[in-house]
């Protein structure tokens, strides 16, 4: 259940029995709730940013001369929620207002530590199960559809998919130390889900973070949205954290039952940034054959250029389904008639009538490398779209 969901009521009554405004913020500055007199972007949130006490406190702007009493709510070690408050209130005050938030704020404590308690295990048993998938232990596709379900995505809509590591640094040494930062590195990168432009969802394998973003849109028009909540993620970690990160990303959408490939890719495009020994970047796995360029290209211009050069070959129910396989050989052999032969194991004579009644069909002549070309690329996407790639 939503934080805010969950303590709306005592927060509403809170700012009605003291008649403040008040204001529950997360440690990394984010408002999760505004009560209706309060702002929405106070000019005390960013003090509150630098502000990471574990006991109540208070302090002053200088130019509004605005008093702020912020009140911590324990959730475990690391993690604090806070519950801000416009105003002085004394330890002392006479009406009482301590004692209201106090007794509030235990509260909403002990709800948290347990909320907390639960969100860890089921993360826990999530990011196993989603790291059993992308290594391959779970492969069936009922199971990955099921898998699918579990965690909220949508078995008909492509996945970019972008992991994220810390960059390496001689800062920490201690073990401990770095899995506390990288915990908090993780709890920061959730919180930022609801702000991303698209449908995303984050686990976590080891010291890398995965995220899977709906790829609701064409690649092209998407990657400058990515591309700007990506760098708004790292200023982000730069300014809470003190850390750097860097991203690699797929080369395009996945299918969920093809998702471990757009993993292996992302993963590739970070590591190759690592190699070049750069740190704070964003890599996109870069095509290194055919087949991944032709991954960048929708299925349906694919299917339009693939049967505009070749469909006479396999539309006509009377056609012999000969001629395209001879076609496919002699293009794959450089156009050499004898080699083509040699291959099929059949004499040189049949192999050009076969040719002539693909040129008579097809209404091309295949002595223009133009056209030979285009069979080329046509017969090769024939292939990658019957390779489950879409």
């Amino acid at each position: 259940m939503n934080i805010v969901d969950h303590h709306v009521e005592v927060l509403q009554k809170v700012a009605q029995r003291i008649h403040q405004p008040v204001y529950l913020i997360n440690q990394y500055g984010r408002i999760l709730f505004t009560s209706p007199q309060g702002m929405t972007n106070p000019d005390w949130i960013q003090m509150l940013r630098l502000l990471h006490s574990t006991q109540q406190d208070y302090f002053s702007m200088v130019h509004s001369k605005e008093s702020v009493s912020v009140f911590p709510i324990y959730i475990n070690e690391q993690a604090y929620d806070y519950l801000v408050v416009p105003a002085f209130i004394h330890p002392q005050d006479d009406m009482g207002l301590h004692l209201i938030i106090e007794q509030a704020v235990n509260a909403m404590s002990i709800s948290r530590i347990k909320q907390h308690a639960i969100k860890q295990s089921t993360g826990r048993a999530k990011n196993e199960w989603f790291r059993k998938w992308m290594e391959g232990t779970i492969s069936s596709e009922q199971d990955v559809a099921c898998l699918a379900r579990m965690f909220g995505l949508n078995t008909t809509i492509p996945y970019i998919c972008i992991v994220c590591q810390l960059d390496q640094s001689s800062h920490f040494t201690c073990f401990l130390k770095q899995q506390t930062l990288v915990d908090d590195v993780f709890a920061l990168l959730e919180s930022t889900l609801s702000h991303c432009p698209f449908p995303a969802f984050l686990f976590v394998k080891g010291d890398i973070g995965i995220f899977l973003i709906e790829e609701t849109g064409g690649w092209q028009a998407m990657n400058k949205s990515i591309c700007s909540f990506l760098k708004q993620m790292q200023i982000l970690i730069k300014q809470h954290v003190n850390a750097t990160i860097s991203f690699g990303v797929s080369l395009s959408g996945y299918l969920i039952t093809d998702l471990p490939k757009g993993f292996s890719e992302a993963v590739h495009a970070l590591q190759s940034g690592q190699l070049s020994l750069r740190a704070e970047y964003i890599q996109f796995y870069q095509a290194k054959d055919v087949s991944d360029l032709l991954k960048l290209i929708p299925a349906k211009d694919l299917t339009t250029f693939y049967e505009r050069y070749l469909h006479p070959l396999y539309e006509q129910p009377q056609v012999d389904p000969n001629l395209l396989h001879t076609l496919s050989v002699y293009v794959e052999t450089h156009c050499h008639i004898s080699e083509t032969a040699k291959r099929l194991s059949v004499h040189r004579n049949t192999v050009i009538y076969r040719l002539e009644k693909c040129e008579e069909l097809l209404q091309i002549n295949l002595k223009d490398p133009d056209a030979t070309l285009r069979l080329r690329l046509a017969l090769r996407i024939q292939k990658h779209l019957s390779s489950d790639s879409y």
